[in-house]
């Protein structure tokens, strides 16, 4: 049997790891095999694959460390190429970390809550299990940070949208990190960040916008 890492994250030491988010016009047989030999022909190493339910969308995470930017342009202009491709989106980290920010987790179409079978028993207390859940994430971060800076600060909160507490839109402004998070999971989401955020050792201030947080750290 395949164990399927939800997570996806990994060490960007050294390296430069990317995703690139491929939206289609139609499906048709061979599209996987297509795509999958344009990074080929570039010497991109394929990390991961993934392709959403009404196969509208393919997901890849890719390592580019020896891939120029003139390759990079390259290897988007020959997947524009195709007829069957709508719409390229692609990110590179540049922190010492890399989480997935372009994919969400759903069950039959609807937002799930990515949960570890063992934390099940605290479904009755809602605090415990945000904290909980918080902690194991930070360990997973630290496992594979090597610094804390605001750079993997901002590609470590994404981790919050891996679990599918939230939907994050980040941006970084004077050295100090900005996101607004949505689609919350309620009453989880703000134990959750007070819990990350201390983790961490950062300080962070979390302010109430209507549906959504605003965080700034």
């Amino acid at each position: 049997m395949l164990n399927r890492e939800v997570f996806l994250i990994a060490n960007g030491t050294g390296v430069r790891l990317g995703e690139f988010l491929v939206e289609l016009n139609f499906d048709q047989p061979g599209i996987l095999a297509t795509l999958s030999n344009v990074f080929a022909e570039h010497d991109v190493n394929i990390i991961n694959i993934a392709i959403d339910d009404a196969r509208q969308h393919l997901h890849f995470i890719t390592d580019l460390t020896l891939q120029t930017e003139e390759q990079m342009q390259e290897i988007l202009k020959q997947l524009h190429m195709f007829a069957f491709v709508k719409k390229v989106k692609r990110r590179i980290s540049a922190a010492s970390i890399f989480v997935p920010r372009l994919i969400t987790h759903v069950i039959n179409g609807k937002p799930a809550l990515v949960l570890e079978k063992d934390l099940v028993v605290h479904l009755q207390e809602p605090a415990k299990l945000a904290e909980e859940m918080a902690r194991r994430d930070v360990k997973t971060l630290r496992e594979v940070a090597t610094t804390l800076d605001v750079v993997t600060l901002e590609e470590a909160l994404y981790i919050v949208q891996l679990r599918g507490l939230a939907t994050l839109e980040t941006m970084l402004k004077e050295g100090r990190l900005e996101a607004r998070l949505c689609s919350l999971v309620q009453p989880l989401i703000r134990t959750y960040l007070d819990a990350f955020f201390k983790e961490l050792g950062v300080r962070a201030k979390t302010v109430d916008e209507g549906a959504c947080l605003r965080v700034e750290a």
